[in-house]
């Protein structure tokens, strides 16, 4: 049972009895009195072996009509989005619900004689009522809708990532569909298949009603049953039990056989989930982005060694210089930003800041809703919001006569998107390279042929695009992995593969959006360092999006910090973590900050959330009890009438009226009592306790200081470090109200301009 309810087997068991009794009482009714001979001879009689090939054949050519028609009817459904698609869904799946005979009335009065159609294909001597033909017809008619129904659940629960990668790595949307869609979605495409040819083969109604029952013409078996019925009760039952076997056999042939489930596929789609013992282990759509887009059709500039064109293939080179400029309401996205030549940006920022975007806008992936915004709060807005983001935030609602929805990004000069000009160069000719956190291999394809996948898109030879793949394999330590399916690779080989795959077809713009963050600490060791030394062997422009804080300080050069869509900090990335100029990148580095605005005193003023100005100020005057190291003053943060905060002022030059400025303290410098401290302790904060995590070998305690809603915002949490022994000493659990106290010398206030 493990876990249901008993009581379910009832309903289960009396489901069951309904089904498989009345097949029973029709055995049971079979008169076997003269023997099996009898019924052989029933079931051979020339009537029943021409209805009987009849049936198979037309729902063979019915079914592959299915799948001819309902193939891209289901990709459509799936993959697209346009206006009344749910009209046009509700009308495909129609013949569903409707009566079989007024589906065969249908057909009549539209290829019967006199019917919309049939009418004229009447006046060139073509008939389609009452032939084999309409049998087909009508049996496509009824099938049809199984086998969409059944692709597009499949397309719908597989991850659109594959053909988003597939196209990344220079394939064309038919070589994606080809290659990646087709085979992943095989199960379900199969599965319909034969769920049509089941539907097919006992289709009766709209049958006799469009086709008649002419033997060996038009009456297949369903109708030989039915006329049998009265002539004949026993040949009925016997022709009646030959389709139950078939009927068996294809429902277990669906659901027992290679093609029943698609789970052994989905397994091999991603990394394994056993252990990840390190490297060397023994074991959707490119969517309509509503803009034109370069010619999709094979040309002479597709072909290897053509001279480049804007928008063709791209060949290695040197570090080139990347562009973005996305505004988008609806996201409520505003940025610009440049990388140099060469250079790792790390891209920070909370959920819902607008990273993805500016991935999705440098890769042409960017779904074409966010182009084009709509009304607040509909539907296909909150569709497209950013993680993260609530409906009805202002992510969303864009503001009463603000500036239009822009799209550019460039390549050494090369516009590759330009929403102004209603240009998208497609992913396939953009030449950047895509990692995502999950490695996304191609389950049907060994590690040699996941990394030969951009080279053969590219129409190398086979044999050559996998030499290749196995060189770059090895000069990656990975070339033992090469003939493995990705289901028997671990989590870090199979990102050491997908590395090796994104770097194969040599990117101009390369994409890290978090590519470690799903590995053990271990392996992600193990990949940090396999990119680390392919960005020093071939140094490439490349994008990262991370929350770890090893990813910046080993392979970003810069940091830039996003906060509700916008460049909040933009530096160095030391200088980044080590003086933090946002709460996020302080955060990230385990540094407390309070941020707020030079006064004309030379002091620091808090900001509230909303941007306004609020509390006391916080003047700067000569060191008096502290000691600065290397600074010129102390500082005082004022967070209300009775909470001030004093601290050391690196460069009081630094600290321009107006302009905004923080102050930073680390969590091990906070101490926490569980009375007001006296002292040395120049700052002290009465806090409410709000949780407590292990970090390393000691815990952080995060604390909330009480007060108004605009000083909460302001402030924000506070964390502090102590020993486990602390912890229990201090009796600290969430809600209790503490003191963190922290000395003024451990306290840095600086400008942030």
């Amino acid at each position: 049972m493990r876990g249901l309810p008993r009581w379910v087997l009832a309903p289960a068991l009396l489901g069951a009895l309904f089904v498989v009794v009345p097949v029973v009482a029709m055995v049971a009714r079979l008169d076997v009195s003269g023997g099996l001979g009898g019924i052989w001879d029933l079931l051979t009689s020339p009537t029943a072996t021409d209805a009987l090939w009849l049936s198979v054949r037309t729902s063979l050519v019915a079914t592959v009509c299915c799948v001819l028609l309902g193939a891209p009817m289901a990709l459509v459904l799936a993959r697209t989005t346009f206006p009344g698609q749910r009209v046009a869904r509700a009308l495909v799946l129609l013949p569903l619900v409707l009566p079989p005979v007024v589906g065969g009335i249908a057909l009549l009065y539209t290829f019967g004689r006199r019917g919309l159609i049939g009418q004229h294909l009447s006046v060139l001597g073509i008939e389609i009522a009452f032939t084999t033909t309409a049998v087909v017809m009508a049996q496509t008619f009824v099938a049809l809708p199984f086998l969409v129904l059944s692709l597009e659940g499949s397309l719908r629960t597989h991850d659109a990532r594959y053909e988003e990668v597939a196209a990344t790595l220079g394939a064309s949307p038919t070589t994606v569909l080809r290659r990646v869609t087709l085979p992943l979605v095989l199960p379900g495409l199969v599965s319909g298949a034969v769920l049509a040819f089941a539907r097919a083969l006992g289709e009766f109604g709209a049958t006799i009603t469009f086709a008649g029952a002419l033997q060996g013409v038009t009456q297949t078996l369903p109708l030989e049953i039915y006329l049998q019925r009265s002539a004949d009760p026993d040949a009925a039952v016997a022709l009646s039990l030959l389709l139950v076997v078939v009927a068996v056999v294809v429902t277990a042939a669906v659901h027992g056989g290679p093609f029943g489930s698609t789970e052994s596929r989905v397994r091999e789609a991603g990394p394994s989930a056993e252990d990840d013992r390190g490297l060397d282990g023994d074991r959707g759509a490119a969517r309509d982005r509503g803009l034109i887009e370069a010619d999709e059709r094979p040309g002479d500039d597709d072909r290897p060694g053509h001279p480049r064109q804007p928008g063709a293939t791209p060949v290695a080179g040197e570090p080139v210089t990347l562009g973005v400029r996305v505004r988008l309401a609806e996201r409520g996205v505003d940025l610009d930003l440049t990388v140099e030549p060469g250079q790792v940006v790390a891209i920070l920022g909370p959920n819902g800041a607008g990273k993805s975007t500016v991935l999705q806008a440098v890769t042409g992936l960017l779904p074409h809703r966010a182009h084009h915004p709509r009304r607040a709060g509909s539907r296909r807005a909150r569709r497209s919001l950013p993680d993260g983001a609530a409906p009805g935030s202002r992510t969303n609602a864009p503001a009463p006569g603000s500036p239009p929805d822009e799209l550019r990004v460039t390549v050494d000069g090369e516009v590759l998107t330009d929403t102004s000009r209603g240009l998208s160069v497609p992913p396939r000719r953009r030449g950047v390279g895509w990692l995502t956190q999950r490695p996304l291999l191609f389950g049907h394809l060994d590690a040699a042929d996941n990394v030969a996948f951009g080279l053969r898109a590219r129409r190398v030879p086979r044999r050559a695009a996998r030499a290749d793949a196995r060189e770059r394999l090895d000069g990656l330590g990975a070339g033992p992995l090469a003939a493995r399916r990705p289901g028997a690779l671990s989590g870090g080989q199979a990102q050491r593969v997908s590395i090796t795959r994104a770097l194969a077809t040599d990117p101009r713009v390369l994409l890290l959006d978090e590519p470690l963050a799903s590995l053990d600490v271990g392996v992600a060791q193990q990949v940090r360092r396999v990119l680390h030394d392919a960005q020093r062997a071939a140094p490439r422009t490349t994008l990262l999006v991370t929350h770890d804080l090893l990813d910046v300080l080993l392979l970003a050069d810069r940091a830039v910090v996003l906060e509700e869509g916008r460049v909040v900090e933009d530096g160095p990335a030391r200088e980044v973590l080590t003086r933090p100029r946002s709460r996020f990148a302080a955060r990230l580095a385990g540094i407390n900050l309070l941020a707020g605005v030079a006064t004309d005193d030379g002091g620091l003023l808090l900001t509230t959330g909303d941007g306004s100005v609020g509390g006391p100020t916080v003047t700067t005057s000569p060191a008096q009890d502290t000691a600065p190291r290397g600074g010129t003053g102390t500082g005082h943060l004022g967070l209300g009438p009775a909470l001030t905060v004093a601290g050391v002022v690196a460069d009081a030059a630094d600290l321009v009226p107006g302009d905004p400025a923080v102050a930073v303290f680390e969590p091990r410098a906070v101490a926490i009592h569980r009375e007001a401290p006296s002292g040395s302790p120049r700052n002290a904060f009465a806090v409410t306790i709000t949780s407590i995590e292990p970090h390393g070998q000691l815990f952080r305690a995060w604390g909330e200081v009480p007060g108004p809603r605009e000083v909460r915002d302001a402030v924000g949490h506070l964390a502090a470090d102590l020993t486990p022994r602390s912890v229990a000493d201090l009796r600290l659990a969430p809600g209790e109200r503490v003191w963190f106290a922290v000395k003024a010398a451990e306290v840095q206030i600086y400008g942030t301009r």
